[in-house]
């Protein structure tokens, strides 16, 4: 009888480790680019991954609800996140991507090295420290290639430095970026004012962009019409809490995007917002 319940275990086990081999290995092969905005309540957190690599942009207000997000779309077996990114350091962006340094490996940490005097951005500067992970600051110019599809950052300039909003403007110096894979683009925005918009409204930038992350939740501050005009979106993704004390996002910024007839889709309303680009002509969203 031993025996029997011996062999039997040894042949579950065995059902199990070549269910988990063969997940690593669909996984691994599965080249299909995704988009993911992830829906943390009021703040930002955005995941670029294919196959086994992903890139963070920012990481939500909350560690709990980052790390939820991260269970539900990388494999238990991937403990690996290649790039971070934080736009700036407001606790909206930043205050999830520490759970996520503490929980995963992190190839690298972007961010634009504007300064906060939040406990949040000491304990984030805290766990880069001792984790001793790499930290980049992010300028114009700089590639950020995943596979088949290339990020770059276009925003803040290579002149900015020091920063010039300081520890009480943030959101001066947040990091823009566009991503190409193939004929799809997308652009990001973080929290981008609408007085700094002046510096990407020349011939220098190609912004079109198929989708566009609305600066700021939806900010009236944000997302003038002419910034809509150069970016041309067929979507605008709000990333944005239900029921916010901020009124985001503001009336005249949906206007602004009714005016121009584009898609808007709302994290609040939508939940998880996911683009699947199944090749270099085509993004959709997942159902």
């Amino acid at each position: 009888m031993f025996h029997k319940k011996h062999i039997y275990f040894s042949l579950i086990f065995l059902l199990i480790i070549s269910l988990i081999l063969a997940g690593v290995i669909w996984h691994s092969q599965n080249q299909k680019l995704k988009i993911i905005f992830f829906n943390v309540g009021q703040g930002d957190a955005i995941m670029i991954s294919q196959g086994q690599n992903q890139i963070l942009i920012d990481g939500g207000p909350s560690g709990q609800k980052e790390m939820e997000k991260l269970g539900k779309y990388i494999p238990f077996w991937d403990r690996k996140i290649e790039i971070v990114i934080a736009t700036h350091p407001d606790q909206d962006h930043i205050g999830g991507l520490i759970d996520v340094m503490k929980n995963y490996k992190i190839g690298k940490v972007i961010d634009n090295s504007a300064e906060s005097d939040s406990q949040v951005y000491k304990n984030y500067l805290e766990i880069i420290e001792n984790k001793n992970i790499e930290r980049l600051k992010g300028k114009e110019g700089m590639n950020i290639k995943i596979k088949d599809a290339n990020l770059e950052i276009i925003y803040p300039g290579l002149i900015l430095d020091p920063p010039a909003g300081g520890p009480k403007d943030t959101n001066s110096d947040s990091i823009v970026a566009k991503l190409i894979y193939g004929q799809n683009s997308f652009l990001f925005t973080g929290d981008f004012p609408l007085e700094k918009e002046s510096a990407l409204l020349i011939d220098k930038f190609d912004l079109i962009s198929k989708v566009l992350k609305v600066s700021h939740h939806g900010s009236k501050n944000a997302t003038s019409q002419e910034f809509l005009s150069k970016v041309s979106p067929f979507d605008a993704i709000i990333s944005v809490g239900k029921n916010n004390s901020y009124g985001h996002p503001a009336g005249e910024l949906l206007e602004r995007l009714r005016a121009k007839k584009i898609n808007i889709l709302r994290t609040d309303e939508k939940g998880d917002i996911e683009y699947i680009c199944k090749n270099l002509f085509s993004c959709q969203m997942a159902n």
